[in-house]
Formats: C-alpha cells, structure tokens, sequence
C-alpha cells in the first residue's frame, strides 16, 4: 500500500514564513518511511490543500495521511482541516484517509523551547563573563546546564548519569525521553566490567572512545574486528556486511561481556540473531545505530531480546552517545570498587 503525507501548516503571507513548513517535509522525505511527502497551507500561501491532494492522488497512493502541524487545538484542528478532509473524500472514494493529531503540549516542544532560551540568555551574556578554561569547570558547568533544562528526578539513580552523558556528548536533551533501559541493564553492565570480561565494538571508532585504562584494570579488553582480514573475506563470501560479520566471529570475546553498537543496524541485527540462536551470549548490548534505514528497526528488535539491554526510540544514535553510555557505566563500576 502506498502512503502519501500532506502536512498543513497556517501559512503566511511573508515567504520566509512558510519555509520551516517545505524544510520539515524535506526532512520527512529523506526518512525514506512513506511514498509521497508533501506540504500544504490554510490560507494565505500556496499550494493549497486540494491542489496538494490532487497532486498526491495522482503520484498513485492509495492512503493519506494528513498532518495538521499546529501547536495547539483550535477551529483549524476542530473544525476546518476536518471539513476538507471531508470535502474532498467526495472526490476522491478510492483513497483512504487519516487525520493525525497536531503537535499538542509535548514535552519535545518545552525542551526546544528551554534550548531556545538558554541559547539567547548565553548569548546575551556571552562576553560578559569570564570564558571558562579548564576542563573540568565546563565538565561541570555543562552538567548543570542539563540538570537545568530536564527533569530527573522520577528517572532511576542510575540511569541517570547514563542520560547526562549522552545529552553531554551531542548536545542533545532528547535522550532525556527516548534512552530505553532494560531494568538490569546498568547493574549487568557493571558486574560484567568488574567481573573481567570483554567489551566488543562494532566500529573502531567507538572501540577508540571507551575508556581503555578501567576496562584493562578490571581484566578486560575492548575488542572491534571490522578491519580484520578474516571479516573482510568472510563478509565478501557471504554478502553480509563486514560490520555484521565482525559480531558473529566475536561471539567466544563476548560472552558476558558487553556488546557496544553505534554505527550500524546490520552489526545490531546480526547480534540478535545470534543471542536468538543462542550463539551469543552477551551480558549487556549498548545499541544506538544511527541511521535512515535498518536503525528504528533494529532498536524496536532489540527491545523484544531478553539480554539486557540499552538503546533508544529513534533513528537518532552514532558513536558519540554510544561512547558515552559506555563511559558512565564504567566510571559507575570504578566508584562502585
């Protein structure tokens, strides 16, 4: 079944007013998720909504969805996008149509706009006050920054400082809300780092981030086999990604280690098959791929594994936030010593 978008903004009569509109369905089409993204406006800008709906319709959907992005309930939401979804059934009985709900009272709205004020208090302030130096002064200047702009307080002890990392290490405050956690997660983390074992890495990028020192001390080491010779081949022979390979010939390193993914969803999937199978048996899996295609996915099947785990509800990940979750748990296994 083929999906079109129609996303209906107010519209302004200033052109630069409806740029945020074209630019959100630009985003929206590179997520590569539905067949058709397009945007329209109530009044005062064009193209309107039956022009785009036409448009859609003969692009040869068989579905649309029709987004009303609107901050908050009003006649617009209530009565008059309604109204022309109605209207325009009337010509179009073939196609299915569904009315989603508008942006509402969400709490990714406050933290834009906590972002949003923070970013033009400091820039108000900025040059009159002293620039800080030293590293560990804006360590802990950043911190409080994000203590400040999301609520941890109902959040378990230790994730939180899983969370103030990540949001640390990409200036994100949206893994306050989307970081998953299994609820053995940290605690089977830090009793496979203070038992000795191993942490495997599905890029070296990530294997080159995580704290080398602890891990050795506590008798482990930090593994990543994606540039092996034996991988290359083996990846070759098989069609599968090297990334992919490189988890299933790690399988006897890993064993109640810690499998770290922060690249790829492929290495991500590879490894929940083989915990399936029964081929791998990991203590904790850190993944938060990133990516358009293969990341959501294989997130969402990471959740239905039994192994303990930590990852996230978006395409949103990479080697940064995976370093970082990595870190605060080791540094929660030092203090716990």
């Amino acid at each position: 079944m083929k999906t079109g978008i129609i996303l209906i903004s107010h519209g302004s009569k200033l052109s630069s007013g409806n740029d945020g509109l074209f630019n959100i369905a630009d985003m929206l089409r590179a997520m590569n998720r539905w067949d058709v993204v397009e945007a329209a406006f109530l009044q005062l800008a064009e193209p309107g909504f039956p022009e785009v709906l036409k448009r859609t319709v003969g692009s040869g959907v068989d579905r649309i969805v029709v987004v009303p992005l609107l901050l908050f309930k009003g006649n617009h939401v209530f009565k008059d996008i309604p109204e022309m979804i109605k209207h325009e059934k009337a010509k179009y009985p073939q196609i299915e149509f569904i009315y989603s709900n508008n942006i509402g009272a969400d709490e990714r709205i406050a933290l834009i706009a906590a972002d949003r004020i923070h970013e033009v208090l400091i820039e108000k302030q900025y040059g009159s006050k002293q620039r800080l130096e030293q590293p560990q002064a804006i360590v802990d200047e950043s911190f409080e920054i994000i203590d400040k702009l999301v609520d941890l307080e109902s959040v378990p002890e230790l994730h939180r400082p899983i969370i103030q990392r990540a949001i640390h290490a990409t200036g994100d405050t949206e893994y306050a809300y989307n970081l998953l956690f299994h609820p053995k997660a940290i605690e089977a983390g830090i009793h496979s780092l203070k038992s000795g074992k191993n942490i495997v890495t599905d890029v070296n990028m990530v294997k080159s981030g995580i704290s080398k020192s602890p891990v050795e001390k506590f008798g482990g080491k930090i593994i990543c086999k994606i540039a092996d010779k034996s991988v290359a081949d083996e990846a070759k022979n098989s069609g599968k990604t090297r990334s992919a390979t490189a988890m299933r010939l790690a399988t006897d390193e890993m064993k109640d280690g810690i499998v770290v993914i922060g690249n790829a969803p492929t290495a991500l999937f590879e490894i929940i098959d083989l915990i399936k199978k029964g081929s791998a048996q990991p203590a904790l899996v850190v993944g938060i791929p990133v990516g358009f295609v293969g990341a959501v996915e294989a997130k969402h099947a990471l959740k239905n594994s039994a192994t303990p785990y930590i990852t996230n509800t978006s395409r949103k990940g990479g080697s940064a936030v995976a370093v970082s979750i990595v870190n605060a748990i080791i540094r929660l296994a030092k203090e716990g010593q």
